[in-house]
């Protein structure tokens, strides 16, 4: 069977490009629960893929197992490097964000082993990872009860068709439950192996193995965080970035605000460092900043030589008097 990786969009090369993207959806969506950012990430210039996971999807009717659920999501990655020469950000939500946890462990292994190679001096393949609802580490038995409680949903008639009414638009709103849905939802049967692939991971292991920047991005009302600063500090690049709204579904529900808070919190491609070398505050945003810094004490942009939360640089002179609600840190939050 074909590669069923879904192609959104490359944007045209210029001098600095931005690196491709790799978006792993949750249990029982699909590629198309990431259909609110791809747009913004396509326009930036991003090259984009939004793989299915198997028993997902365009993969429906494969089995799920952990080994094949690596492959598509290493795969992909290669496949984003392959086409642009440049380092991939892996982005994950739910399952998906523990999934690519592992997957970032090995390709950074892959990228060390190639340190001693003929490809040594050439890009990495990982560029940074982003785990959005996926700092908890289930054990055997929450992984089934948490299963038992997924499946259970489909007591109720309009969950189990999948169509776009209530519950479904009550939950996610009218287009998120479009995006959540359109590529289809997935049976059943996949979310008990597909939680006892997670249930399985040593993730604190894979995440202290992975060579370069990792954030975990969490919505206020995000349940799956039990973990988020252990896993945070297993990470040697790690960065714990919490989101004052939203829930386990944060980048459906609101999208608008979480679009861009996802392309703040990816290095920008002059931002990669050496493993070993933490990164802490608001990240770099991949978005050229034209706001000045504001006066305000707290907002990262305020030093003429900090990293504006909206991108670049800060370029204006100290002590600007611009207002702090012009702080590009608040605006965007």
């Amino acid at each position: 069977m074909s590669d069923p990786a879904v192609l959104v969009g490359s944007g045209p090369a210029g001098h600095v490009r931005p690196w491709p993207v790799v978006l792993v959806h949750g249990t029982r969506t699909s590629h198309s629960q990431w259909d609110p950012q791809v747009p913004a990430l396509r326009a930036a210039g991003h090259h984009v893929l939004t793989p299915d996971l198997p028993g997902h999807g365009a993969r429906r009717g494969e089995p799920f197992t952990l080994e094949a659920a690596q492959a598509v999501i290493e795969g992909a990655a290669r496949t984003a490097h392959e086409a642009t020469a440049l380092p991939v950000h892996l982005v994950g939500g739910s399952l998906g964000g523990m999934l690519a946890i592992r997957s970032a462990a090995r390709l950074g292994a892959a990228d060390r082993a190639d340190a001693g190679t003929d490809r040594a001096g050439a890009s990495p393949v990982l560029g940074s990872l982003v785990a959005c609802g996926a700092a908890v580490r289930p054990t055997p038995l929450t992984a089934r009860l948490y299963a038992r409680l997924i499946t259970a949903t489909d007591l109720l008639p309009a969950m189990r068709r999948g169509s776009e009414d209530f519950p479904f638009t009550w939950a996610l709103g009218r287009e998120g439950a479009r995006a959540y849905l359109r590529g289809g939802r997935a049976d059943n049967d996949v979310v008990a192996p597909a939680f006892a692939a997670v249930a399985s991971l040593d993730l604190r292991g894979e995440l202290s193995r992975i060579p370069a920047p990792v954030t975990f991005l969490h919505g206020r009302f995000e349940r799956l965080r039990l973990h988020e600063r252990s896993f945070t500090a297993a990470a040697p690049q790690g960065r714990l970035e919490p989101l004052p709204y939203g829930n386990h579904m944060l980048n459906l529900v609101r999208a608008e605000r979480f679009t861009p808070d996802l392309r703040a919190s990816s290095p920008a491609p002059s931002d990669r460092r050496a493993p070993g070398r933490p990164r802490t505050g608001t990240g770099p945003s991949l978005v050229p900043c034209t706001t000045p810094p504001c006066a305000s004490a707290s907002c990262p942009a305020s030093s003429p030589t900090a990293s504006c939360a909206a991108g670049s640089p800060a370029a204006a002179t100290p002590g600007s008097s611009s207002s702090p609600s012009r702080c590009p840190a608040r605006r965007r939050r």
